[in-house]
């Protein structure tokens, strides 16, 4: 995983993130997600991920699976 930090603001943070993952039976993923981060009192508060291809993600995990 690579990551950037795109903007932050306050207690929030967001996170350009490319992803790359490989299943057991050969299937690639690759690609990019934000992340949203919120902190409270220097500790990690919420997490939100949004990917930008769903579909390739859940096909993605589905089979690595099986």
């Amino acid at each position: 995983m690579d990551a950037r930090v795109i903007a932050a603001h306050d207690s929030d943070v967001v996170v350009l993130w490319h992803q790359r993952g490989l299943s057991p039976k050969g299937v690639r993923f690759d690609g990019e997600v934000l992340g949203l981060y919120t902190f409270r009192e220097g500790k990690l508060s919420c997490a939100q991920m949004f990917y930008f291809d769903t579909t390739a993600v859940a096909r993605f995990l589905a089979e690595a699976r099986h």
